[in-house]
């Protein structure tokens, strides 16, 4: 397939992203001036996404664009079929080279940030006190603290309650709406103008920050704990962006330790994740940096069930999950009984380290094997990549000897981060035969510690990948798929798998 030409570019990234994504059945809610895309990953279901015209960010992960990258980051496509897709099938121009469409992204607008000006206020708040007391279960005194500091209140025309975010001076910056109607669920909207680098907030002035995702979060905390509360300080993300945070942090030197309080669920998790190392990599240590996760799935479900009322659990991270199963897996596969490992101890007896490698070779050469077979074989592909995992661990653990093959297992899930856990399935790939080659090929044993240590959590990331988001991402990818004739893909080149003379006892996963 020939290259895009730079007017096809910018006329594939100057598409109505709204207007696309809702022909093609995508789930859009519309919010204010712009729109929450729905998608599904491992996690479950979420609305982080925002789009206007051809805009998106995502405030979860803190990245967004144009129509192309849309399409590469939530449907796994390449760049050319992303292009190829927004231009409804038009196909690309022989005879003109492409530029980068970095380098030629549409023209951002000059006009700014639209003027700030908080909603008008009603002459009352009945609904407010009584959606937050009565439905929302909020202490009175807490409510009537943010309503008296002018920071919470009901507006006049639609009489949803609106959060105000305040500079170190008070001064609004920003502000959020949010429905006073117990069946108008999950409405909430950002006020045009806003500057979201502030967010609703309490400064009270002590050396602490509780941080939470949401505003009602924020108040049912101070419920549950309301002991001198007003004297440390709170905020609410209003989502995960760490913005407001940041914001706060700057304008508040005094404060020394920090509390994620987000909520009990994947996106809260990997969040915390994040949060805390942005917090670290600005100087902050491991015992100023804390996380406090509520029982339930938020602290307004842990303020629900101590009043009886019927509340969301707490969830775990599916990613976290597969990678702990893994570990176990493999724990117990290298229990010394097992003929697996037998097998294994025998072949590097007779061939010496260098059987490690080779069979890391041929593990990764059926990977790709299954890879590109068309195949539903994610089992299979899980099984040869928690095997590289071994295989790594066990060649480490002949040059590490302060380290179990357990120990080192059980360092690694520790270590695991699913934020930082978002390649696709080509990246990984590559990936690993990259770190196999690296092994194969590093010059000093530090080094080859490292590159095995590395290759090993490559690998069970693999796995973990496969059974989590793999089969999701590939449904969501099928759905923009198209009959089409695409350039042949450049054939990579396959190690030589080691022969093998003995049979080798199946690892089952």
């Amino acid at each position: 397939m020939a290259l895009y030409t730079q007017e096809q570019l910018e006329k594939a990234n100057n598409i109505d992203l709204e207007d696309f994504l809702a022909r093609r059945g995508a789930k859009l809610r519309r919010t204010g001036k712009e729109s929450r895309f729905y998608y599904s990953d491992s996690g479950g279901e979420h609305d982080s996404v925002s789009i206007s015209g051809n805009r998106w960010y995502d405030h979860k992960n803190q990245t967004g664009g144009y129509p192309i990258k849309f399409m590469q980051e939530f449907y796994g496509l390449g760049f050319r079929q992303a292009v190829w897709e927004l231009l409804d099938g038009e196909t690309a121009c022989e005879n003109k080279a492409a530029t980068m469409y970095e380098n030629h992204k549409p023209q951002e607008s000059q006009a700014g940030r639209p003027p700030f000006t908080l909603p008008e206020k009603a002459g009352n708040m009945k609904r407010l006190f009584a959606y937050l007391l009565k439905t929302r279960l909020l202490s009175r005194d807490v409510v009537k603290t943010f309503v008296d500091a002018h920071l919470l209140y009901q507006e006049g025309k639609y009489n949803n309650i609106v959060f105000v975010g305040t500079d170190k001076d008070g001064n609004p910056k920003s502000a959020s709406a949010k429905s006073a109607v117990s069946s108008v669920k999950g409405f909430r909207m950002t006020v045009t103008g806003s500057d979201c680098s502030y967010g609703f907030c309490w400064r009270g002035g002590g050396e602490w920050l509780f941080v939470f995702e949401s505003a009602v979060d924020m108040m049912s905390y101070a419920t549950l704990y309301p002991k001198n509360w007003t004297e440390q300080n709170y905020i609410s993300l209003d989502g995960l962006s760490p913005k407001a945070m940041l914001q706060f942090l700057e304008e508040n030197e005094y404060v020394k330790e920090v509390y994620l309080c987000l909520d009990s669920d994947a996106a809260g998790i990997e969040a915390c994740g994040k949060l805390k190392d942005l917090l670290l990599a600005r100087g902050y240590t491991e015992e100023q940096v804390w996380q406090l996760s509520p029982a339930c799935k938020d602290w307004n479900e842990v303020l629900k069930a101590k009043n009886g009322v019927d509340a969301q659990p707490a969830q775990t991270h599916p990613k976290k999950d597969a990678y702990s199963r893994t570990t176990k897996l493999l724990k117990w596969l290298n229990g010394e009984e097992n003929a697996y490992c037998q097998w294994r101890e025998k072949q590097v007896q007779k061939n010496g380290q260098g059987f490690y490698i080779q069979r890391m070779e041929k593990e990764w050469s059926e990977l790709r094997k299954a890879q590109i077979s068309g195949e539903d074989a994610s089992r299979r592909m899980v099984a040869g990549a928690a095997r590289i995992a071994d295989l790594s661990l066990c060649m480490l653990n002949g040059i590490e000897n302060e380290k179990s093959y357990r120990g080192m297992l059980s360092e690694l899930e520790y270590n695991y981060k699913p934020y930082q856990d978002k390649l696709r399935i080509d990246a990984r790939m590559r990936e690993l035969q990259k770190g196999i080659g690296e092994v194969r090929n590093v010059p000093d044993s530090q080094s080859l510690f490292l590159c095995l240590k590395t290759l090993a959590d490559m690998a069970i990331r693999f796995a973990v990948y496969l059974q989590t988001d793999f089969a999701v991402e590939l449904k969501r990818r099928n759905s923009f798929q198209r009959e089409q004739e695409t350039a042949p893909e450049a054939k990579q080149e396959e190690p030589t798998p080691v022969e093998q003379k003995s049979e080798e006892p199946r690892m089952v996963f």
